[in-house]
């Protein structure tokens, strides 16, 4: 069969009638042993894909059907290991193919692996030249496992901007590392508060997107990466979204969120929600939400909830009671750039650090330690951050 597919594809190079790529690729979903490869294509064909790992890039062929959406799940991956892979599409009117894209990303770790990776960034509207300079900055860290996004794709919630806002923009992040997402308001488009946007996220989200099937998904999943549990979580029912679902106590969602938070060994726990719990940024916090989550995430030992909503950076100080507490949550706003920068709204004595700058967060992880810098469009570190656990 390999050896088939590999004289169909013996010219490896790109000729006039042929398909195309004209989104991605770009991966998705990672557990240690598993991922997926999604990209779009123009027009629809079918495609041979091969991988393995690194640098054995055809050590194992597969082939995806006519269509202009390809998903390719790999199952049978070695844990914490470089894999390449290859995608070859067909030229029209004729039995050759070429080789339309060659990368490569690394699987999850263990629970025994105590070092880990990852960025954190959000509100990816716009596409302008300060976030470029964001994207280029974040490729810099090229050992990071995966990256985790605050919510606001695009500025409509449109799949048909996605690719100007989002999938063309972070291109050379996401065909090697998988984004975790929150969904945020603008994700559920204009109509969020009203019956004229049923079925929006079922439409311009979920069949471009593949998250992991633990909770409600897209809207609120989990996955575990070495030491690290991160929740991610749609508080989108607290900016009015008629169609988001319920994280009053008692809903699913809140009791899913019990169950993931106390059924787990995890050294570290994450929350990623879009809606600010704590912020003194433009936009307002609902006091509905804090009261119901504030008080989870302190019983069940969440080391830092990450939020997007307010264009600013912010940092607060450790968290609990509504209180400054040695052994508290820490709120962190990573509310990238859409465009316009967010400015202070309010004072709040239990805010540590504000910037009103375009930015985005690399995290890394050594055991007991984590360490947090983030940096802004020009390279310069705005903020730091060290969590040594006892």
């Amino acid at each position: 069969m390999k050896k088939t597919i590999v004289f169909l594809l013996a010219l490896l190079y790109h000729q006039v009638g042929a398909s195309t790529i004209s989104r991605g690729p770009y991966v998705e979903n990672f557990t240690e042993k598993s991922a997926v490869v999604r990209f779009r294509v123009n027009p629809s064909t079918v495609a041979w894909f091969s991988y393995g790992a690194f640098p054995d890039c055809e050590r194992f062929s597969t082939f995806s059907g006519f269509t202009d959406e390809h998903k390719i799940r790999l199952n049978g991956l070695l844990s914490n290991t470089t894999h390449c892979y290859r995608i070859y599409l067909p030229v029209d009117n004729s039995t050759n193919a070429y080789k339309a894209f060659e990368g490569s990303f690394k699987t999850f770790k263990d629970e025994n692996n105590s070092v880990l990776s990852f960025l954190i960034f959000g509100d990816s509207v716009n596409g302008n030249d300060e976030q470029k300079k964001l994207v280029v900055n974040m490729l810099k860290f090229d050992e990071v496992d995966f990256a985790v996004h605050t919510g606001n794709l695009t500025n409509t919630g449109l799949d048909i901007d996605a690719d100007k806002e989002y999938f063309s923009i972070y291109s050379p992040l996401l065909n090697r590392i998988p984004v975790y997402i929150s969904l945020g308001k603008k994700d559920y488009g204009p109509n969020f508060d009203n019956k004229d946007g049923a079925g929006f996220i079922k439409t311009n989200f979920s069949p471009y997107h593949t998250v992991p099937l633990n909770g409600l998904p897209p809207h609120y999943y989990f996955f575990d990466d070495a030491v690290a549990r991160f929740i991610v979580l749609d508080g989108n029912y607290f900016s009015g979204a008629l169609f988001s679902p319920s994280l009053k106590k008692g809903s699913k969602q809140y009791i899913w969120l019990e169950n993931v938070l106390k059924n787990t060994s995890k050294k570290w726990k994450f929350v990623i929600i879009h809606q600010p719990i704590y912020s003194t940024g433009e936009n307002s916090v609902v006091g509905e939400e804090r009261e119901i989550l504030s008080p989870i995430f302190e019983k069940y030992g969440v080391d830092i909830v990450f939020q997007g909503g307010d264009h600013n950076y912010e940092r607060f100080k450790p968290i609990k009671e509504s209180k400054p507490a040695e052994e508290g949550v820490i709120y962190v706003t990573i509310g990238g750039y859409n465009g316009v920068v967010g400015a202070k709204g309010e004072v709040d004595e239990l805010s540590e650090v504000f910037v009103e700058k375009p930015h985005f967060a690399f995290l890394k992880i050594e055991g007991d330690k984590l360490e947090m810098n983030v940096y802004g469009p020009d390279e310069e570190l705005i903020d730091s951050l060290i969590i040594e656990k006892k």
